[in-house]
């Protein structure tokens, strides 16, 4: 399994400054075909720097187990986080 993209990635309006939320359509490569699906997800940075990144529930017409589906996007969206690829408004 592999995360190619987020696409339309877009960042919703928030009125707690330390919590982002963001909408996106996920595209994974799984066993030779590719999956697109709808994902939203936040990323809230606590007083001490730390980042938590907390993914709503996937559909449950996925073809794939869901807790590594999940760890592995939530890595490619802290690797996103990290070289300052999400939008910012």
């Amino acid at each position: 399994m592999r995360i190619l993209e987020l696409q339309a990635l877009t960042k919703e309006e928030s009125f707690i400054y330390y919590i982002n939320r963001y909408k996106a359509t996920a595209v994974v490569e799984v066993l030779m075909q590719t999956l697109k699906f709808p994902v939203s997800f936040s990323i809230e940075i606590n007083p001490l720097g730390q980042k938590t990144i907390d993914l709503d529930p996937l559909p449950k017409t996925l073809d794939y187990p869901v807790v590594p589906l999940s760890k592995t996007l939530k890595a490619y969206i802290n690797q996103l986080y990290d070289e300052n690829k999400l939008p910012q408004t």
